[in-house]
């Protein structure tokens, strides 16, 4: 799969040994080196408030190639983007520390920290046809979740509830994703993340999950850096209903932020709040290659700033997909982003204002 995996993948197991009076031996890993590319292509009609005219684009939306490679109880990832240029998605190693329950593996490298559910599955997993305007701000605004530079161990516990935690450290940047660089007072300025999931019942996973960053505010003089914490409740669902598979993702999240409403986002930390569902019901699917359609919506709302009053942001989305399972999709997608006057320059876009806009569009995937 293209995209982020999980952090406690295993290895496919190995069929069980015949009995025989001798202690059964375990079969050697085989070495194992996979290529993988995906590609999305987009046409896009953006009607923008204040603007004096419906504007259109097509536009390479991403372009990834991957190695992976493992290797008895070792593993390497390689993900590149390359869709407006080269630029390293996931970089790591991870080293199976025990096999048995608990299983523990240790991960370093570039990669997507254990935090939001939403935020950790593939966008090809997704419905959608990216995760949208929330995510956006989450990741690259509030610096909550995403992939950074850290190390990570992960720990399969094993019993009917399947239990797993993460833990991992994260090097914290400012709102430009750069690296900062400070001392002991700050902390090193590295963020602290970890997660706990169970699996009450097969196809539905229920996550909490906790963090403390640092961060800065390019547009803060002096720049100031800024500790902040975050909790978050999650659960994903994929279960066979009626004559198809409903699919949903939802979450919700506090935490504090440096990304104030109004205009003063110099030096203040505030409270923000966080909700969004994605649902989707799949006909069809399910082998490789096995035609499918797809109906999805996506619905979220995020309060920056809890002292700031009309500065919330709410987001929509309904779409359809029609694609061969794991191969190919192409969908139609209506999008409605709506931002309160009083939201943070910049939430949206990097140092723009909060404008509404609804986008129509079309996009193809392809998997290699």
């Amino acid at each position: 799969m293209v995209g982020a995996l999980s952090a406690t993948s295993a290895l496919a197991d190995e069929s069980a040994p015949e009995v025989t009076d001798q202690a059964p031996k375990k079969k050697k890993k085989k070495k194992k080196l996979d290529f993988a590319g995906r590609v999305f292509v987009r046409s896009a009609l953006v009607d923008t408030e204040g603007a004096p005219d419906t504007t259109a684009q097509t536009s390479l939306q991403s372009a990834r190639a991957k190695a992976d490679y493992r290797s008895h109880d070792l593993r390497a990832e390689l993900e590149l983007e390359f869709a407006s240029k080269a630029k390293v998605k996931n970089a790591y190693v991870q080293l199976r520390v025990l096999d048995d329950a608990p299983r523990i593996d240790v991960r370093a490298g570039n990669f997507k920290m254990p935090f939001s559910a939403i935020q950790m599955a593939s966008i090809w997993t997704l419905p959608m046809a990216d995760r949208g305007l929330l995510d956006n701000v989450l990741v690259k605004r509030m610096q909550i979740a995403g992939r950074a530079v850290g190390g990570m161990v992960a720990v399969e516990l094993g019993g009917p509830l399947k239990p797993e935690l993460r833990a991992g450290m994260f090097q914290g940047t400012d709102d430009a994703g750069n690296a900062l660089a400070v001392g002991s007072a700050d902390g090193y300025a590295h963020d602290a993340v970890v997660r706990a999931t169970i699996e009450p019942f097969k196809g539905l996973e229920l996550g909490a999950a906790g963090s403390e960053r640092a961060g800065a505010l390019l547009v803060a003089v002096p720049i100031v850096i800024r500790h902040a914490y975050a909790g978050e409740l999650d659960a994903t669902a994929d279960v066979a209903l009626g004559p198809g598979q409903l699919r949903a993702w939802a979450e919700g999240m506090v935490g504090t932020s440096w990304l104030t409403g109004g205009t003063d986002m110099a030096h203040v930390l505030t409270r923000f709040v966080e909700a969004r569902a994605i649902v989707a019901y799949r006909l069809g699917g399910g082998e490789r290659w096995a035609r499918y359609v797809e109906l999805y919506g996506l619905s979220g709302v995020l309060d920056p700033d809890r002292i700031t009053r009309n500065d919330r942001v709410f987001e929509n989305t309904a779409g359809i997909t029609y694609g061969a399972s794991e191969v190919w999709r192409v969908q139609a997608e209506a999008e409605f982003w709506r931002l309160g006057s009083a939201a943070p320059i910049g939430i949206a876009e990097f140092a723009l204002g909060p404008i509404d806009s609804t986008t129509l569009l079309v996009q193809l995937g392809a998997r290699l």
